[in-house]
């Protein structure tokens, strides 16, 4: 009975890739799961390479010709797969019959320069040998982990160490799960930073259970549940009833030229403005109070307006600028007056 202990295997060229790939990172347990073989030239110092860790091997070139490196990489890479032992993928081993363990690798070439992997990419296939690729750029080992510390430069081997860390030394989360700020990584790296934020928080006046770090997130949440009014104010409504009870309030003068037409005003010279300019009305003040009761008045000034309504002798209360029922329309039945 065999088992099977998946390895990932790192080839790098060191003369390419620079020491910034692996410089000051750490690994939270005893990696017997990763192994970076690092190819350097035999002149490079050996305080530039990175430190005698026991998921790191070095191996200095014979000589210190410029593609010295890449040379050594490639060869150990070809022989490495010619000489691998068991390749066995079952629970029934036909090399050894007793219990053991094979490991199975998945390797990855390291190289900085992209010209170079047109040739090798071509001699893997040619071997069959199942490597890939990888064109670092500006990526460090920390990349390919998905565990990580960019700040610490530490590789966590689960997400609750990695968490754990973040809670305990930086990368202070927001509570509020809706806060881009609560992903982990994406926190504040200082716990004065986190406090500053929570104090700016804003809290929707109609849902007080749901709160947003953001002033954008609270307009789109407004937006999404709420009703804006369309009017100067700006103001947001609960509910459509509310916001209709306001719009009326502050817009209570219909136009009375045309059913069809939805304008509305907040006094009788912007109303009659509408009448004149729009529906090119002769006679656009309206009496309001006469309106009311369904009787249509209509004058060519607003001095005529103003000799009606002492001659009618309307009280203020009459001829307030009340919210006008939305029910009422002009119908066949009303009598219309023209002064």
């Amino acid at each position: 009975m065999c088992s099977i202990r998946t390895t990932n295997v790192y080839f790098v060229d060191w003369e390419t890739t620079s020491k910034d790939f692996l410089k000051g990172i750490k690994f939270t347990t005893t990696q017997r799961d990763i192994k970076v073989h690092v190819f350097c030239n035999k002149k490079t110092p050996k305080e530039d390479l990175p430190p005698n860790y026991e998921w790191i091997v070095i191996h200095p070139t014979l000589t210190s010709s410029a593609e010295a490196s890449w040379t050594a990489l490639i060869t150990y890479v070809l022989h490495f797969y010619t000489h691998l032992a068991c390749h066995c993928t079952d629970s029934k081993c036909k090399i050894w019959q007793h219990p053991h363990v094979h490991t199975k690798y998945k390797s990855h070439v390291v190289c900085g320069d992209e010209a170079r992997y047109e040739e090798l990419e071509a001699i893997l296939k040619y071997n069959k040998i199942p490597i890939k690729t990888l064109h670092v750029g500006e990526k460090t080992l920390l990349d390919v982990f998905p565990y990580t510390c960019g700040q610490c430069k530490i590789i966590f081997k689960t997400k609750g160490e990695a968490t754990n860390h973040d809670l305990h030394h930086h990368n202070f989360l927001c509570t509020n799960p809706r806060c881009e700020k609560s992903k982990r990584q994406n926190g504040f790296f200082l716990k004065k930073e986190l406090v500053e934020h929570l104090k700016g928080q804003r809290r929707c006046e109609f849902c007080p259970d749901k709160t947003y770090c953001t002033e954008k997130q609270l307009e789109e949440h407004l937006k999404k549940v709420h009703k804006k009014c369309d009017c100067p104010c700006e103001e947001f409504f609960e509910t459509s009833d509310d916001y209709m009870e306001h719009f009326y309030s502050n817009l209570p003068l219909p136009c009375l030229e045309d059913p069809a037409c939805e304008e509305r005003f907040p006094n009788i010279e912007h109303q009659a403005f509408h009448h004149k300019q729009v529906h090119g009305s002769t006679y656009p003040y309206y009496c309001m109070a006469c309106y009311k009761n369904n009787y249509l008045v209509c004058c060519k000034t607003a001095e005529k307006l103003l000799d009606h309504v002492e001659e009618e002798k309307h009280t203020d209360q009459e001829f307030s600028f009340a919210q006008i029922p939305i029910g009422i329309a002009l119908s066949g039945n009303a009598n219309k007056l023209s002064l």
